[in-house]
């Protein structure tokens, strides 16, 4: 087991080196700085901190305990205000950028992509005392994520941060831009994404469009020109649309894993943090992959001496004549 957990830290810490470099992250934004912490050692730690939900206080007292210095070659563990600081300087461009390139550390892309959307709340107050105080819904509202994922990696590709709720379409096109170069056969989302530019823009990628259609009970009334939204409808396939489930799955891990509520109090840095807890979401999805392929070539060893053996005996009963 402690070869395991020492295997994940070195996997994660050259993961983490390797996206840096695939983004063309310099190790240092500035030439005149303090260079005592590179950029992929700050970006390693705000990573590992969202993997133990702490806050940066409790995170920096962990590393004194932990085997996270020797991994990254710390001089010395840094003030819990130098990850803050560092946090509020970068921009959401460029972690974007590393969550897109994250697609490079799986084996291979799957042939059915989606789209979902979901909130991450802003109130910390627990059940107790809304019951106690006799409020029904919180005060703070919540951060919409709108984002396209790999239903066969289970990983995602694209996000969309709003602070307040929008409609699901208004995000599609932006988000869907970005991937539509990519092969893949179905493209599969919810009647929040049902618009005809949206089914076009899909069947223009070569890719057929299982987005459901929105029909209010009755029987759909297209207007005229949407072409792509009635052949949607035509062609739309049950057993294909039932593979959306696996979005909602991804939003369930990534929630129960690093926390539905977000700790950061202004929008900026709430953007930031949301978007660590999807670049961490991705990579843990990666070296999940990477071990359960360990695990099953070693079991595969195994079992392949155990016939070689089994083979030898028999051989050997047979020979002394049993």
């Amino acid at each position: 087991m402690t070869k395991i957990i020492s295997f994940k830290f070195k996997k994660f810490s050259k993961i983490v080196d390797q996206i840096c470099r695939l983004g063309n992250i310099p190790k240092f934004f500035r030439y005149v700085q303090k260079k005592t912490f590179t950029n992929y050692q700050h970006l390693f730690l705000l990573i590992a901190k969202e993997h133990t939900t702490y806050g940066y206080r409790m995170f920096i007292e962990s590393l004194y305990d932990s085997n996270i210095p020797k991994y990254l070659c710390l001089k010395k563990i840094p003030h819990f205000t130098t990850l803050q600081k560092f946090a509020q300087r970068l921009s959401a461009k460029l972690l974007n950028k590393l969550i897109f390139m994250t697609r490079t550390l799986f084996p291979k892309q799957g042939s059915i992509l989606g789209a979902d959307s979901t909130g991450m709340e802003l109130d910390h107050a627990s059940s107790h005392y809304c019951k106690r105080i006799d409020r029904e819904k919180p005060l703070k509202g919540f951060v919409n994520l709108n984002m396209i994922c790999d239903i066969k990696n289970k990983n995602i590709l694209v996000v969309k941060i709003r602070k307040k709720r929008r409609h699901d379409c208004s995000d599609f096109l932006p988000m869907f831009n970005k991937i539509k170069q990519f092969d893949f056969d179905f493209f599969v989302a919810d009647k929040g994404y049902d618009a005809n530019k949206n089914h076009k823009a899909v069947y223009d990628s070569g890719a057929k469009s299982v987005i459901k259609v929105r029909n209010y009970g009755k029987k759909c009334n297209f207007r005229a020109g949407q072409t792509a939204r009635k052949r949607a409808k035509r062609e739309f396939d049950q057993k294909i649309y039932g593979q959306r489930a696996i979005t909602e799955s991804i939003f369930s891990s990534l929630k129960r894993k690093y926390g539905s509520r977000m700790k950061a109090r202004k929008y900026k840095t709430q953007k930031i943090e949301l978007l660590f807890k999807v670049l961490a979401y991705n990579l843990e999805r990666a070296i999940r992959i990477a071990l359960l392929k360990l695990i099953n070539n070693w079991q595969f060893y195994r079992a392949f001496q155990i016939a070689i053996y089994l083979y030898l005996l028999n051989t050997f009963i047979v020979l002394c004549g049993y």
